[in-house]
């Protein structure tokens, strides 16, 4: 233990902040399934529990997750150190009000460019598991509750405990790049198929790694994390993959493709302008508190 102890600190800082967030992501993502499927299991014989039984126990685990994460619990020698690297602190409705803001517009330039993008190169549709043998109710609550467990855990993840020990050592530009690509290969464990997504995950790391950069909360990121994946979840449940265009390179240019590069910069530049906002109040309530 002692050798193992003498170890960690010798490893290189970005190192650490990556196993340590990876670690986080595994523990976080393995205990929600075994929970998921574990109460499915132990209430065969009452199907109606199941999806009651689901949520009350997830959403206990994710209470109980966050707050050791945040400081609560053993070992109360790194409560301050799990405190910091969570960051998960409140934020002023100002500053919640610009975060929500600039995030929103960056993620709908985002979604704009991912279907340029989906032009450029023949990307994977987006699918999610078969889940016809459940009913509208419990489908509807696993997808919600899978959002938000998506939110809350990655979020914790890559914007915590990964990018936070980053940024306090090297800053936040390669902090924010370096947790963006890892962000984006992490999904690589869905499958090779995931490839033509890597560089979409890694912008969207940079969105919100950006938030939790100048609010130091990752508080708005888990609201954006949760809602865009709540948004996906049920539109590809209700309407299947979205059906992608040919590509430019076979058909042209056309106005389809020319409204969405229109639509992905046209908000980009307001989420440049919403983010420089956002770091100027938050200036403001930083002096003023």
């Amino acid at each position: 233990m002692s050798s193992a102890s003498g170890i960690w600190p010798r490893i290189p800082e970005v190192v650490r902040a990556i196993l340590m967030g990876l670690l986080v992501l595994f523990l976080g993502a393995f205990g929600w399934s075994g929970l998921l499927f574990g109460s499915r299991k132990l209430t065969t014989s009452i199907p109606w529990a199941a999806t009651p039984v689901f949520l009350v126990v997830g959403g206990l685990f994710l209470w109980g997750f966050w707050r050791y994460l945040a400081g609560a619990g053993w070992p109360r020698s790194t409560a301050e150190a799990r405190r910091q690297n969570l960051r998960g602190r409140g934020l002023p409705g100002r500053v919640w009000a610009w975060a929500l803001s600039a995030g929103v517009l960056a993620v709908v330039s985002y979604i704009a460019l991912v279907l340029v993008w989906g032009r450029l190169i023949r990307m994977q549709p987006w699918t999610i598991p078969d889940l016809s043998r459940y009913s509208f109710f419990t489908v509807l609550c696993i997808l919600l509750a899978a959002a938000i467990e998506a939110g809350v855990v990655e979020e914790a993840a890559f914007r915590g405990y990964m990018q936070a020990p980053i940024e306090r050592r090297y800053g936040p530009r390669v902090a924010i790049v370096i947790v963006s690509v890892v962000f984006g290969f992490v999904h690589l464990a869905n499958g090779s198929h995931e490839l033509t997504w890597l560089l979409p995950y890694a912008i969207f790391g940079c969105i919100l790694g950006n938030l939790a950069y100048l609010t130091n909360s990752i508080l708005p990121g888990v609201v954006l994390h949760a809602a865009g994946d709540a948004v996906r979840f049920l539109l590809v449940w209700r309407l299947g993959p979205n059906p992608q265009g040919p590509l430019i390179w076979q058909s042209g240019v056309d106005i389809s493709f020319c409204v969405r590069l229109a639509v992905g910069v046209a908000f980009g530049l307001a989420a440049i302008w919403a983010y420089r906002k956002l770091a100027t109040i938050v200036g403001v309530e930083s002096k003023s508190s």
